[in-house]
């Protein structure tokens, strides 16, 4: 009988992610000016321009959502309703999306269209353009000085808006594949926490923890993202650790528990495909390092261990402690917090104690660690 070889068909689903990734990378490179923004910092960076450009004093950016045919309000300035959606029946700006040609209405008032936006004077609206598609548009509202809106108005905010187009249209995608990226990592998660009942659980609140630590180092956007994929994989080299050990009832065997410190390794190899994770990698092998270099499973000491590693060796310590595990009884909130102080600069790099206890000692946390 053919023995199903849990590493083989991981290893598989690793390099199809990583092919995912490639692509959420390449999406990111080619979005121009706003590669590294959200979808919320550049409608919110188109507002502020439009504002700045064409001196008025509301500006509202509105994104079309395809699976209602809505328009909801995603970024507004001044006397917007953020909570009004636009159905097609708002004329005002469904004539825009369909025509994609900017609509200007200097009274609107004096139009079958002033009940679409209460209190607004003048109003100009312009599509945003994605790639042969319309994915919303920027209006702006009441010129500084009761101005009329001119031409030259209206090819500012069209410079705008066809500026930002193309990146919002990515930064969506890149949202959406992302979603499907980390949906994907989380059901790996859950089948291998699913081969061990003590395990439940863990991850995402590992995850949690470690991004946590690592808001309080001020860590940059880009390495939180590759905190929380390291928090969310550390322990998929598991996969590889016999069942009877993972559910084993009694304390470990010394044998079996160098079969457990195997894990970190084994993650990393999995993981080795995903190149352009190198970052994810190192921090998966190294997050049973310890700060003085005693104890651990590489040797590596200080600043030789990656500070991602560090973080996790936290946050994955702190929910071992505040969990039940076969051979001894979860602690509670102050113990964990004490035998983590405890081990502050032997096991741990104090720094990163010192920011886990400046966040624990300010937040409500999950049942297992009351």
């Amino acid at each position: 009988m053919a023995v199903y070889n849990y590493k083989d068909d991981l290893t598989a689903t690793v390099q199809e992610l990583s092919h995912a990734y490639e692509e959420l990378s390449l999406l990111y490179r080619m979005a121009g000016m706003f590669a590294s923004l959200s979808i919320d910092d550049i409608c919110s960076r188109m507002v502020d321009e439009a504002i700045d450009s064409i001196g008025v004093k509301t500006a509202a950016v509105l994104l079309l959502d395809e699976k209602t045919g809505v328009l909801h309000t995603k970024i507004s300035r001044g006397a917007w309703d953020n909570t009004r959606t636009y159905s097609r029946d708002a004329e005002v700006f469904w004539k825009t999306i369909r025509t994609r040609k900017p609509s200007a209405f200097c009274r609107l008032a004096e139009t079958p269209y002033r009940d679409d936006i209460p209190g607004v004077r003048s109003l100009l609206v312009c599509p945003i353009q994605g790639k042969g598609r319309t994915i919303g548009t920027i209006a702006v509202a009441d010129k500084e000085g009761n101005q009329e809106f001119f031409s030259s108005d209206t090819k500012l905010l069209m410079a705008i808006s066809s500026q930002a187009g193309l990146s919002v249209e990515n930064a969506m995608l890149y949202a959406e594949l992302e979603g499907l990226l980390l949906g994907a990592i989380r059901s790996l998660v859950k089948a291998l926490e699913a081969t061990s009942h003590w395990t439940a659980g863990h991850t995402e609140r590992v995850t949690e923890y470690a991004l946590a630590i690592g808001r309080v180092l001020n860590l940059e956007a880009d390495m939180l993202e590759k905190l929380k994929i390291s928090a969310l994989l550390h322990d998929i080299g598991k996969i590889a650790t016999p069942r009877e050990i993972l559910n084993k009832n009694d304390a470990l065997s010394e044998q079996e528990l160098i079969e457990i410190k195997k894990h970190p390794g084994v993650g990393a190899e999995i993981l080795g495909e995903m190149v352009k994770f190198n970052e994810v990698i190192l921090c998966i092998k190294y997050h049973h390092e310890h700060w003085n270099g005693k104890n651990g499973i590489f040797g590596l000491k200080y600043e030789e261990i990656p500070l991602l590693a560090r973080i996790l060796s936290v946050a994955d310590t702190f929910d071992a402690l505040t969990s039940d595990r076969p051979y001894r009884p979860r602690r509670n909130r102050e113990e964990a917090i004490q035998e983590i102080r405890r081990c502050s600069g032997s096991q741990f790099d104090p720094s990163v104690v010192g920011a886990f206890i400046a966040w624990v000692s300010t937040t409500t946390l999950p049942h297992q660690a009351l």
